[in-house]
């Protein structure tokens, strides 16, 4: 989010590599590498960290969005070029890496990333706004109703993966937490 004639600006550096053939630098990601952003953008790809690719963008107003798939973490290092280059722009993000029990955002407000809970069913993933919505949905697997406590969510799901004994049944809660910048 920032001024509109920064974001359209950001916007242009993504349809130009967007409409490009070929990677700006070669590496083994392709064309959507976040090191040719940083590189596009100024920066030296080697100092900033950009361990991903692009996998969609979109403009809505003067919000862009930029989807991304990376390694472990969010890649700061994106995050810090567009913001020294664009100063009017936040870059606002949420990361998720499960493997790694990764799960935060630096939307203070959830104003752009609401949701504050993560659960793996094994089968799909949900994503819930406020604890209630966790305790209801879990309810409804459970057969009973759930506290709803970040606690007791976890409880209900851990006794029930016990009671039925199923090496395919799995569930995964998560609170995504919120740090500074």
């Amino acid at each position: 989010m920032g001024e509109p004639k920064e974001v359209k600006s950001l916007h242009k550096v993504l349809k130009y590599i967007d409409k490009r053939k070929t990677s700006i630098l070669k590496n083994g990601f392709g064309k959507w590498w976040l090191g040719n952003l940083v590189t596009k953008l100024g920066g030296d790809w080697e100092k900033y960290r950009c361990r991903g690719e692009i996998t969609d963008y979109s403009l809505d107003g003067n919000v862009l969005t930029i989807n991304q798939s990376t390694a472990w973490c969010e890649q700061e290092g994106v995050r810090q070029i567009i913001e020294e280059k664009f100063l009017s722009i936040k870059v606002y993000y949420q990361e998720q890496e499960s493997g790694c029990g990764v799960f935060y955002t630096n939307d203070a407000t959830g104003d752009y990333f609401p949701e504050r809970y993560f659960l793996d069913t094994g089968e799909d993933w949900e994503y819930f706004e406020t604890i209630e919505q966790v305790a209801k949905f879990v309810s409804e697997i459970v057969g009973k109703n759930v506290t709803p406590t970040e606690k007791e969510v976890n409880q209900a799901l851990e006794d029930y993966m016990e009671e039925h004994e199923d090496d395919d049944m799995y569930f995964s809660f998560h609170k995504f937490e919120v740090v500074e910048d």
